[in-house]
């Protein structure tokens, strides 16, 4: 059997704020991995039924050459250039894997679930891949433990491993979601789902013909000789906003699921992160620079500053350079308004952390005050990177290297400039920076100027892809 997985690592990183941005949403962060991503969890749990080089991660754009960049590597990607929900990038999914002539068994998992069973989602995943390989739609449908109204539910009847679907429930009121849990015949929906490549394709062409006619243009250009990557970047945002489950699932016929019982969280809260931690006795869930005395039921989190409680329960603590999250326990579905109201102050809290991560390595802003007229950073540079050839037309620069040895391009003139040396860009230059050295760079930059933000800069040579 020819299996593939594709991984969906789309997600605007409203839900675990202020740890995740829009820049760095959730399956980018390590929150319950002891190091390891949510996207590399989702990848790992996969072995050995499904080979490392046959996954598959459809994400923005954006993240393949920002913040996410170093967590995206070492897969086959398929980058949008803006959201369209599960069901344009599944559509496109299964036409990059038939691309070759073959028809896969797809594997369709979302990025930022955890499943603590491993070896009862690999006993599912083998019953759901032999369904799949006879034509079926099969999805995994999560034993529920209490009726929730944050969860899709599945009704699925009888009694046997692989069940026949009867029907979806989008998140149901508190009284139907106990009645079904009583009923014994629903389940969470878990947006995981098995499937041939050409019977997803098949199903998507029958009840969503305005997604399949781009697909089929897609797949008359890449029979053409055109990338991939090309043509989802010039053709995807044709395709409409809607999800796999509304558009197909509900009104195909033959649908099954497997039943799970597996440790499965989608993660979507900080109260769920409190639930798959490990506590101590009094029900705490600690990380980072900590100091908690006689707390009971809380989640104390810290990424850099003493985080110290005394004699506090039933709530939630996020500490990050930039922002503090304070909020009652079985309340944090409510952080979203802090998002949202962030986004309309036109504040930058939601979109990025002081400390931003790209390709050639890293920046952190030491000092910015709006209307100052400068801004202060330490920007790191990896061994052998560079950053891209570029100029600002609001804004001069100022670079002071406090370790290693910068190649500094400025218009015509390419110097070195060694610790504790400076150098000067002015306004409207042309200019780079690299590190040819064996160890990192790090510069202390100051930006003078009346705009200094991010989208000041364009660029005319970069390794990255991002050139305008």
């Amino acid at each position: 059997m020819c299996l593939k997985a594709v991984i969906l690592a789309g997600g605007s990183g409203s839900r675990l704020w202020p740890l995740s941005r829009k820049q760095l949403p959730k399956q980018f962060l390590s929150l319950a991995h002891q190091g390891e991503s949510f996207l590399d969890a989702t990848a790992s749990r996969l072995t050995p039924l499904i080979d490392h080089d046959d996954v598959w991660v459809v994400t923005g754009e954006a993240h393949a050459t920002g913040e996410a960049f170093s967590a995206l590597q070492g897969y086959h990607t398929i980058l949008e250039p803006e959201g369209r929900n599960t069901a344009p990038a599944i559509a496109v999914a299964a036409a990059a894997l038939m691309a070759d002539g073959d028809d896969p068994v797809m594997v369709v998992l979302p990025a930022d679930h955890v499943i603590l069973d491993q070896p009862s989602f690999h006993q599912a995943l083998r019953l759901a891949c032999e369904e799949a390989q006879q034509g079926r739609l099969v999805t995994f449908g999560i034993v529920p433990t209490r009726p929730d109204t944050g969860f899709g539910y599945i009704q699925a009847v009888g009694d046997a491993a692989v069940r026949d679907v009867r029907q979806f429930t989008e998140k149901p009121d508190l009284a139907h979601a106990t009645a079904f849990v009583e009923s014994g015949e629903y389940f969470w929906n878990s947006g995981m789902f098995v499937w041939r490549a050409s019977v997803i394709l098949s199903q998507i062409r029958q009840h969503l013909p305005e997604v399949a006619a781009v697909v089929d243009d897609m797949q008359h250009a890449m029979a053409q000789g055109e990338r991939l990557h090309t043509v989802v970047k010039r053709m995807f945002s044709r395709m409409p906003n809607i999800s796999i489950d509304y558009g197909v699932l509900e009104k195909a016929e033959g649908i099954r699921l497997v039943p799970c019982d597996i440790g499965w969280s989608d993660v979507g809260s900080w109260d769920a992160v409190h639930e798959i931690s490990d506590r101590d006795a009094n029900d705490n869930a600690v990380q980072g620079n900590v100091l908690a005395i006689d707390c009971r039921n809380t989640l104390l989190r810290s990424s850099s500053r003493l985080l110290a409680a005394v004699d506090v329960e039933n709530l939630i603590v996020v500490e990050t350079a930039d922002a503090v999250l304070v909020v009652p326990r079985n309340k944090s579905q409510s952080v979203r308004k802090i998002v949202d109201r962030l986004k309309a102050d036109n504040a930058s809290e939601h979109l990025e952390h002081v400390t931003v991560k790209r390709p050639w390595g890293s920046y952190t802003v030491l000092e910015e005050q709006q209307g100052s007229g400068y801004k202060m950073k330490r920007i790191e540079v990896l061994p052998g990177a560079r950053l891209s050839l570029q100029a600002h037309q609001h804004r001069s620069e100022h670079w002071v290297v406090v370790s290693g040895t910068a190649t500094v391009t400025c218009g015509d003139e390419v110097k070195l400039v060694t610790k504790n040396q400076s150098t000067y860009i002015p306004v409207g230059e042309m200019h780079r920076l690299e590190n040819r050295g064996k160890i990192p760079l790090v510069i202390v930059e100051i930006q003078v100027g009346d705009y200094l933000g991010e989208d000041d800069i364009e660029r005319f040579d970069d390794a990255y892809g991002r050139a305008d």
